[in-house]
């Protein structure tokens, strides 16, 4: 019998510089604009839905034309895209409660980055309350260290981490 995969969120506030949390910013409501654009480009086209790698060339070359877009990592780039295609899914799933996908507003939609390859994130202990992790195209940024991290901590929760969300909330 194959063994489930178990998802775990560990859920802790970065200490950012302002430099640092305004380029998540803007790597925040880039991919929003990049959500949106391949909204566009999924709604518009007349027939069929495109494939994974006709979605991948035109994020590529979205990324070669437009300056601002190449600030965004390219794996999380390749996550929006892949989030946006599993959206599309769970809506024509007719056993999931989705609604259908729509454009991401400015104002009302949560900001956020991924960060799906867990070797870029280089994750270190400073001392037993402060960790440390290297996030692309940001730098080395401090966090809280409140609970053991799987595959990092000795007698810690079995398991590696394969990734990480980046989430803008109210309180930091």
């Amino acid at each position: 019998m194959a063994k489930a995969k178990r998802a775990r969120a560990h859920v802790a506030r970065l200490d950012l510089t302002p430099a640092q949390a305004a380029v998540l910013d803007g790597h925040a409501h880039i991919a929003r604009a990049l959500w949106n654009l391949l909204h566009e480009y999924f709604t518009f086209r007349q027939g069929r839905f495109p494939s994974p790698k006709e979605c991948d060339a035109a994020i590529r070359q979205a990324r070669h034309e437009i300056d601002w877009m190449g600030q965004l990592p390219a794996q999380a780039a390749q996550a929006v895209l892949k989030t946006y295609r599993q959206a599309w899914e769970n809506f024509f799933n007719p056993g999931h409660p989705a609604k259908r996908p729509t454009f991401k507003s400015r104002l009302r939609s949560r900001m956020a980055v991924d960060v799906p390859q867990a070797r870029d994130l280089q994750i270190s202990r400073i001392n037993r309350r402060w960790g440390a992790v290297n996030l692309p195209k940001i730098g080395r940024v401090k966090f809280r260290w409140t609970k053991d991290l799987p595959g990092l901590t000795k007698g810690g929760p079995p398991g590696r981490i394969t990734g990480a969300r980046l989430v803008k909330q109210a309180h930091g």
